[in-house]
């Protein structure tokens, strides 16, 4: 990269009362799932009118987005970069449904438009009157590091300033009934706390929104983006020389990370590709995110902002330390998330 890259502002709506903060404002357990997102108040960002035609996916990346751009200080970003794995699909839904009523007679195209997954970038864009680069990254797993990786370029590569980089996805009724007979979900509920400890199959379902603006020039506070990695069906050999390739431009070794987030979902299965993780850094705190936000396809941008807010004030939450300590400041995050086995995201961070 011709310029380090740093994050400058950054916002999350999760399960989580995350909004508009660096930290968690305590930790909200569930009983059962799916988890669905605290939905912040719209007024001060959008007007009321418009976001009753908007569907849940926009209106909470919509906000994300605004969010981490206030707290930048940034009125027009450089480029806007989104990420879904699955799109509107409430909008998808709707559009069928309609379609399936009025017996294939001729529809309102509406929900159909709202259905395309780059609505929420062109969304973003029309909020800020912005004609600056605007791309779409659907990958399901990898979508959001893909994206990150495009925020990288862009930046480090091709000086824009200000990048807005961020991923949103639902959960729906349908979808969460339809992937539970594929067995991606639990059957039984589970205290969202206690995933980890549950023998049962699958993982417990959630949905949420993050954003990030990055920048060649550090602010006060800022954390450094070092790095970020996307890659397909890795063994647990292979681990190692994706963190490498991350650590070594940055002069760093596995010694110098001491923390990691980990995307342990609950499903023993699944879980168990973490443990060349837990090996290769024996030292650094570990923790967990996906407890908090559940499982969905750009739960690693929740990840991120998790680790971003470490660095930021130091501290992780005590319930989601897996090993080590919660508190006493931490210099270098790493991320490392997989969906199903086979989409692996790595993403440091340092300050």
């Amino acid at each position: 990269m011709k310029a380090r890259i740093h994050i400058t502002g950054a916002s999350a709506i999760s399960p989580q009362p995350s909004f508009d903060r660096e930290a968690l404002d305590g930790i909200a357990a569930y009983d059962a799932h799916p988890l669905h997102v605290i939905m912040p108040d719209i007024a001060g960002y959008v007007d009321p009118i418009r976001v009753r035609r908007m569907t849940r996916s926009n209106r909470m990346g919509l906000l994300a987005a605004l969010n981490a751009l206030k707290r930048a200080g940034i009125d027009s970003p450089g480029a806007i970069i989104a990420a879904t794995g699955d799109g509107c699909k409430e909008s998808v839904e709707r559009f069928l449904d309609n379609l399936i009523d009025s017996d294939e007679a001729i529809e309102s195209p509406t929900a159909f438009i709202g259905s395309t997954h780059n609505s929420l970038a062109g969304l973003i864009a029309l909020a800020l009157k912005s004609n600056a680069y605007n791309y779409t990254y659907l990958q399901r797993g990898l979508s959001f590091p893909s994206a990150l990786l495009d925020g990288l370029m862009q930046v480090g590569e091709e000086g824009v300033r200000h990048a807005l980089v961020g991923a949103a996805d639902v959960i729906t009724a349908d979808f969460f009934r339809t992937h539970r007979a594929s067995g991606l979900w639990k059957e039984r509920p589970v205290r969202n706390l206690d995933v980890l400890q549950s023998a049962d199959p699958g993982a417990i379902a959630g949905e949420g929104a993050a954003f990030f603006v990055l920048d060649s020039e550090p602010t006060a506070g800022s954390v450094e983006l070092l790095g970020a990695d996307a890659c397909f069906s890795i063994g647990d050999h292979d681990l190692g020389a994706h963190a490498s390739s991350l650590l070594d431009p940055a002069g760093m070794a596995t010694g110098s990370v001491d923390l990691v987030f980990l995307g342990l979902n609950g499903d023993q299965e699944e879980d168990r590709a973490y443990e060349s993780a837990r090996a290769l850094f024996p030292e650094a705190t570990l923790a967990c995110f996906k407890p908090l936000c559940g499982e969905y396809y750009t739960a690693n941008a929740f990840g991120l902002w998790m680790a971003w807010s470490a660095l930021r004030t130091g501290s992780v939450p005590p319930e989601v330390v897996l090993r080590g300590r919660s508190t006493g400041g931490f210099r270098t995050a790493l991320v490392h998330d997989h969906f199903q086995l086979k989409d692996h995201a790595l993403m440091l961070l340092g300050r």
